[in-house]
């Protein structure tokens, strides 16, 4: 075993660690999270014979943690002050690791291993930051000695961090089922899925850190509502094929429905502040309408052996769907969304037509430039925004019954052979509820 393993075999047990060790607090453990999941993402690229059908989901996580980091010292919580000390061990060891790969890497025989670590580290820090989080937003509602609007703004940034770590969490937990884990072989229906669902998650975070523009979020949130879209009429094929059980589909299929819509909304409402002045990434263009086309031809070509991992690629995607509007309200929240000048100043005339003050600067306006959102429209984009994350968070939850382990390479139904004293006695799928009512949702707590 190389040196290099046995660092990375370092920093999983110091993850593990970090369970008794951390000091619990909440707002250090997020501090902490953004530049542990950027040394483990630095690992991973040193890796550079890492197998090519791979969901990118530590490159996924750690964009999404570029994402928060930007924006973790300018929001009410968790504000600026020293990240935990057990996790910034961790994140030294991956450090550690990644700077020893450069001189000693890592031989194919070890690369498995390699890559498990780093996914278990992150599995087990994102679990610890969303625990400290969900238990810190219930202390702040059951605390009375603080003032009652600003203790449950607090603890709704808090319980929305925690569903943003659920969703992380689940995205660590599957990069430690690669394909060969779940069967012996990978088939192009399953893995063009998940290429899919990876270059769509990734350009949507790109292109949201790198442009940070109105333009680039209409044109984002169409293409998700139309992802959405598509991902809801698999489900209904996939429910006809045996792919998806119907319990789960009865559940999953409501929010899907919930989840364009906001989507949508929050298309319509990012039209009004934006007048197409910022070109937009072919690259995230491409990436969204490829994905429709996958999810179209999964639900209607795909072949028993497919199943497992098309239910992975669609975990996947509605987990990132929750990181994508997460990281959509950072630039929100935090006034780092622009739009063109002129956009600004159309809506602040019709929200304030009083006010004698000219909104915009009027040379800004005529040279066509773009600008920091105003106090005054971000509430425009916020309320969309959160609908749309509360219900990708939802999804997530609802999708709970897609069990890719569980899930039988098996076609599903009645065998077309007369039932004899041998034929085996049809059983339940595994692990799901015998209720066919759709629970209520609770997502807007």
């Amino acid at each position: 075993m190389s040196t290099t393993t046995e660092q990375l075999r370092l920093a999983f047990h110091l993850a593990l660690r970090a369970q008794h060790t951390s000091e619990f607090d909440a707002a250090a453990l997020v501090r902490a999270w953004p530049r542990l999941a950027g040394a483990a993402w630095s690992v991973q690229q040193s890796l550079t014979s890492s197998t090519s059908n791979s969901d990118q989901l530590v490159e996924r996580i750690a964009l999404d943690a570029q994402s928060l980091g930007a924006a973790v010292e300018r929001q009410p919580w968790p504000g600026p002050g020293k990240p935990d000390l057990a996790l910034s061990q961790v994140t030294a060891a991956l450090e550690h690791s990644a700077a020893m790969i450069q001189t000693a890497p890592i031989g194919p025989e070890e690369l498995p291993e390699a890559n498990r670590l780093v996914a278990s580290s992150l599995w087990i820090t994102s679990q610890l930051v969303g625990r400290a989080a969900r238990d810190h937003s219930f202390d702040l509602r059951m605390d009375h000695t603080r003032p009652q609007p600003a203790q449950l703004e607090l603890a709704s940034v808090a319980r929305d961090t925690q569903r943003r770590f659920n969703a992380v969490a689940q995205l660590a937990a599957g990069a430690l089922a690669e394909p060969g884990q779940r069967r012996p072989a990978p088939t192009d229906a399953g893995a063009h899925l998940r290429r899919a669902v990876a270059v769509w998650d990734i350009a949507a975070h790109r292109a949201l850190i790198g442009d940070r523009s109105t333009t680039v979020l209409h044109v984002l949130s169409h293409l998700e509502a139309e992802s959405v879209k598509a991902i809801e009429g698999f489900v209904t094929q996939a429910t006809e094929s045996g792919i998806i059980d119907r319990v789960t589909a009865g559940r999953l299929s409501p929010i899907l429905r919930d989840s364009s819509t906001s989507w949508e909304q929050l298309r319509d409402a990012s039209a009004e502040l934006s007048f197409g002045s910022v070109p937009v990434p072919m690259k995230l263009i491409t990436a969204g309408r490829d994905l429709q086309e996958r999810f179209a031809d999964a639900g209607r070509h795909s072949q028993p052996e497919d199943h497992p991992e098309i239910l992975h690629a669609l975990s996947g995607h509605l987990a990132s769907a929750v990181t994508i509007s997460a990281a959509a309200r950072d630039l929100i929240q935090t006034g780092d969304l622009r739009a063109p000048a002129r956009a600004i100043a159309r809506v602040m005339s019709e929200q304030f037509p009083g006010r004698l003050a000219a909104p915009i600067d009027a040379v800004a306006i005529q040279r066509r430039q773009t600008l920091p959102l105003t106090p005054e429209t971000r509430p425009i984009l916020a309320g969309p925004s959160r609908r749309a994350f509360l219900d990708a968070d939802e999804a997530v939850n609802r999708a709970a019954g897609l069990d890719t382990l569980m899930h039988s390479p098996l076609p599903i139904g009645p065998s077309v052979e007369s039932p004899g004293k041998h034929s085996p006695p049809t059983q339940p799928p595994p692990m799901m509820s015998t209720s066919t009512k759709p629970a209520s949702p609770a997502r807007h707590r």
